[in-house]
């Protein structure tokens, strides 16, 4: 486990020169006053990267919360799994984008070529998975795989989860069910902050009956992620990538990890991209429907693109209607 003569080098190796307002690879509002700064939530106060550090390093679950497409998020993910490497930790670090069904293949791949990161995509079918390049993703494999550390698949596989979206709890498979916990609901407030979240991402798109499907995928999700990384974490733990609500510790996989492995220690992370004219941390909070934000510790960063949430939503849906009637006239 973590010791404290280890904490110098810890420090040094997580420094990262994307800190620097010259070095974000996001475009937008490199020289926001939030840019590179981090926020203990519970203490309402900016903190230095060393005292990060030092909440991250005994923390036995360590879950980092992205925006998928910002390639910042990403390097600062990689620097945190070097440091808890150099610093005598050997978590399983477990990635949200593989699936059950990617699970058999990525550790078949990594046996034969252990610090091929490249091959890991081929392998996978990343290409076709619909995630954002594996370039932005390759430094956080590159950097558990330099230190020899074991990448897992940790997501429900997607036919799973429409499944669940189909039968709902009730026809839901009963041993998932009481393997997940799916038969302990979120609290009244979490379940409608969720349904509203996604009803908001889909813009108004989503009939009522499909955001309460998509609202128990989530849930399982969630509950999925936290089994197979509390199973699979040894006495150094684990550390999750993921998207930041998958990380939130009111309802997401903290939630299901406390029910999972109670005791052992749990540190939520988010990197935020910073708004235009929000220079207030806690104002970040209302896109998540939470008083506070949801998180142990935010990393603000700079943002990658600044069009409209629902414009960018119909741009996608309008691709995916093009490649459905591409694919029609081909058959």
């Amino acid at each position: 486990m973590w010791s404290k003569r280890l904490f110098p080098f810890l420090l040094a190796l997580i420094v990262l020169s994307a800190c620097s307002v010259s070095a974000w690879q996001a475009p937008h509002y490199r020289d926001h006053p939030l840019a590179g700064r981090i926020w203990n939530v519970a203490e309402e106060r900016f903190v230095s990267q060393a005292e990060l550090v030092a909440a991250l390093a005994p923390a036995d679950f360590i879950l980092l919360g992205e925006t998928h497409d910002n390639p910042d998020h990403h390097l600062l993910q990689a620097a945190i799994v070097t440091a808890m490497a150099n610093a005598g930790r050997r978590p399983v670090v477990a990635f949200e984008m593989f699936d059950m069904t990617q699970a058999e293949v990525l550790a078949g791949q990594l046996k034969v070529a252990p610090e091929d990161s490249g091959a890991i995509a081929e392998a996978v079918g990343w290409a076709k998975s619909g995630w954002p390049d594996w370039q932005l993703y390759r430094p956080i494999a590159d950097a558990a795989l330099a230190a020899g550390l074991e990448i897992r698949a940790a997501n429900m596989s997607r036919a799973k989860a429409r499944g669940l979206a189909q039968s709902g709890l009730d026809g839901a498979d009963p041993g998932l069910v009481g393997r997940l916990g799916l038969d302990v609901p979120l609290a009244d407030t979490q379940q409608k902050n969720l349904r509203q979240e996604i009803g908001d991402a889909h813009c108004g798109y989503a009939p009522v009956e499909m955001i309460d499907a998509m609202a128990f995928a989530q849930f399982a999700r969630d509950a999925h992620i936290a089994h197979e990384i509390s199973s699979a974490a040894g006495d150094d733990g684990a550390i999750l990538i993921a998207g930041a609500g998958h990380t939130r510790h009111d309802r997401a996989v903290p939630l299901h990890l406390r029910r999972k492995a109670p005791g052992r220690s749990i540190v939520s992370m988010a990197f935020l991209e910073v708004s235009d004219g929000e220079q207030s941390a806690p104002a970040y909070a209302e896109p998540f429907g939470s008083p506070a934000l949801p998180f142990d510790y935010v990393w603000f960063t700079p943002r990658v693109d600044i069009r409209d949430a629902c414009e960018r939503f119909e741009e996608q849906l309008k691709k995916m209607q093009q490649s459905k009637a591409a694919a029609k006239k081909e058959e």
